[in-house]
């Protein structure tokens, strides 16, 4: 009886499994490269937010450290006013606004982020000339009352607390009013934190 024999085809295998081994290589790489874009993202938002931290940190310590110079002022018997402009203002300087400064802007560094303190006397007098442009400090006058402060509205001719009421009223006292700017920059991004502050001596 005659024996069959059986042939096989040569390298028919191991054709068949180069591609299915390049395929898996593939998708394998792109997987990879999903896996690397996501830690590499999911880094550079923990930074973002980490430096966002800082940059707040900062701006208030500047804050605190504006309250602390108002309040070593008060101390001793002073309430900050405007020091580079006499009479009513007639215009301002975008973005500084040094003629609205009790003092020069107060700069330091922290933990790396660049820091620059501006304290704005907010009780000023303005003429019909001055433009108001965005960020402006906004103007208030309080005046203390005994136990009441009264707020006085923005034209003279309004309100009796406006102007030199109180040097009329034994009993009236003009407060301090005040703005705090702090500005924490890190990576040329910056944080704003403002406060607003009334003082009385």
């Amino acid at each position: 009886m005659a024996k069959k024999s059986m042939l096989k085809a040569p390298g028919k295998k191991a054709g068949m499994a180069l591609p299915i081994t390049l395929i898996v290589l593939l998708v394998a790489g792109a997987l990879v490269a999903l896996s690397f874009y996501f830690i590499e993202n999911m880094m550079t938002t923990t930074k973002m937010k980490a430096d966002d931290e800082l940059r707040l940190n900062a701006a208030l310590a500047g804050v605190e450290r504006g309250k602390q110079w108002l309040l070593s002022r008060v101390d001793a018997g002073e309430l900050p006013a405007l020091t580079t402009t006499s009479g009513d203002i007639a215009a301002v300087t975008a973005p500084g606004f040094p003629e609205l400064l009790v003092q020069n802007p107060v700069s330091f560094d922290l933990d790396g982020v660049s820091v620059e303190v501006r304290i704005f006397d907010l009780a000023y007098e303005y003429t019909s000339a001055l433009e108001f442009v965005p960020g402006i400090p906004p103007r208030i006058f309080q005046t203390q009352e005994g136990g009441s402060i009264k707020s006085s509205q923005s034209y003279a001719s309004s309100n009796a607390a406006e102007g030199d009421t109180g040097a009329a009223d034994p009993d009236s006292a003009l407060l301090g009013s005040y703005l705090i700017r702090s500005e924490a920059t890190l990576n040329d991004l910056t944080k704003r934190v403002e406060q607003g502050i009334l003082m009385a001596r």
